[in-house]
């Protein structure tokens, strides 16, 4: 009984079908794929992805498959690596909350891999779809407060699981595949806002490939996932059985990811919806407001950063963000720069936010119900509230709206035909017999 979970997790791993996936899940899983598709483009133009790119063009290499915005070709582990590091730098990744389990660490090692092996836009489905539901799933009770970033820490079995369903392996050799991958796990809280957030991710790609390659090869792995489990969050009556409950059933654990909107950390974007809302309705301008207070629990205080020192330190610090809004009337790439860090009006701006700490709220990313509230010079005082922004995953996005997010982070790289051209080819990938034409655009531009 001990290794039930991971038996229930392999037979479903591997006897899921393309015809099995709920329609619903099938075209969600093609629109965040997009989306993270896009995220990898725009990160790779961010300065944190530079190193990567780097270090692979001073190696000497196969060309197995495209590195995505960069123009030339790599390993098929160095293509996953600089992918997944690329999907994170952008700040765009789509997340599972409260653990924050992510799309990241399963849709920049299976188009590779897909690249490398030619399987096709079927299978890519079955394997993106079936990696985030047992990602979800393992990943569903956080380990933030034990200072763990949940999104690598889970996100290598979903890149393991991704990896082993696109290699076909056996029942056994995918529960050894995720038994290797467990024994890799590692994300630190504390390097948020730093380059090693998004390099954690990437090692998680890398290293949950290289599990499914191992297993495949006759490496063995613990199977004992509910042991695992239960040593990591020191409950022994864990509810175990909520993890593989009504595993299969019409509603996927996979629909639980919030979409992504701006390039800055998930634990602000709450606060920026509403204050685009407030704003949209009256007339915000850095004069006429006196005070912003936002309400943070105890793990999205780690965005209260009054005076950012960096570029990725400002992409985390929701006094900043504010700042962007009232000024530029924007969140975007151009929101985090130098000049805006030590622009006088960013921080005269950056002195009016006050972050509250919610100390009693759940120690979980997004936990409690966000507010700002906007103090004018007038004394009048506006307030709203949110459990979710705009694509969360009771306020999903439509397809349209997935489109604009795709344009938006691929123009500039990607021509208006090729945008058209690669999203038909995404939102309809279980028409294509490989992705071969599909990377060789987002790779060379």
């Amino acid at each position: 009984m001990s290794n039930r979970m991971a038996d229930i997790f392999a037979k479903f791993i591997k006897e899921t079908t393309f015809e099995s996936i709920p329609s619903e899940t099938v075209r969600f899983t093609k629109e965040f794929s997009l989306k993270t598709l896009a995220g990898i483009v725009a990160g790779s133009a961010t300065g944190a992805g530079k190193p990567i790119v780097n270090y692979l063009k001073d190696t000497e290499i196969s060309q197995d498959a495209g590195v995505i915005g960069s123009k030339f070709k790599s390993s098929l582990e160095g293509s996953i690596l600089a992918n997944g590091h690329f999907a994170h730098a952008a700040e765009l990744e789509d997340d599972q909350f409260p653990s924050a389990t992510s799309d990241i660490t399963i849709v920049p090692v299976i188009f590779p891999l897909a690249e490398k092996l030619g399987i096709s836009g079927r299978e890519i489905i079955e394997a993106t779809a079936v990696a985030s539901e047992v990602m979800n799933r393992i990943g569903m009770f956080s380990l933030a407060y034990k200072g763990i970033t949940d999104l690598p820490f889970f996100g290598i079995i979903g890149a393991a699981v991704a990896a082993a369903k696109a290699l076909k392996l056996d029942e056994n050799q995918i529960k050894n595949a995720i038994g290797i991958a467990i024994g890799r796990a590692s994300g630190y809280i504390e390097n948020f806002g730093t380059d090693a957030h998004y390099f954690e991710s990437s090692m998680a790609c890398r290293d949950g490939y290289f599990a499914a390659i191992m297993a495949q090869k006759g490496l063995t792995g613990t199977w004992n996932l509910e042991k695992w489990l239960k040593q990591l969050h020191d409950q022994k009556d864990l509810p175990i059985e909520e993890i593989v409950k009504d595993l299969g059933e019409p509603r996927w654990h996979t629909h639980n990811f919030w979409i992504k909107k701006y390039p800055c950390c998930f634990l602000t974007h709450r606060q920026i919806d509403i204050m685009f809302a407030i704003k949209e309705k009256h007339e915000l301008t850095p004069d006429n407001i006196e005070l912003i207070e936002i309400d943070a629990g105890p793990v999205d205080a780690t965005c209260d950063r009054p005076s950012p020192k960096h570029i990725e330190d400002s992409r985390f610090s929701f006094q900043h963000i504010m700042a962007g809004i009232l000024i530029d009337g924007d969140v975007s790439y151009n929101t985090f720069t130098v000049d805006k860090i030590n622009d006088p009006a960013f921080q005269k701006m950056r002195e009016k936010v006050r972050v509250i700490h919610r100390d009693f709220w759940k120690p979980e990313f997004n936990s409690g119900i966000a507010r700002v509230s906007v103090r004018f010079t007038s004394g009048e005082v506006i307030e709203k509230t949110a459990e979710q922004p705009l694509g969360g995953s009771k306020n999903p996005l439509t397809q349209d709206q997935f489109l604009e997010l795709y344009k938006k982070y691929t123009k500039g790289f990607l021509s208006d035909r090729q945008i058209q051209e690669t999203a038909k080819m995404i939102l309809e990938l279980e028409e294509q017999p490989n992705v071969s034409q599909l990377m060789h655009i987002l790779t060379f531009g």
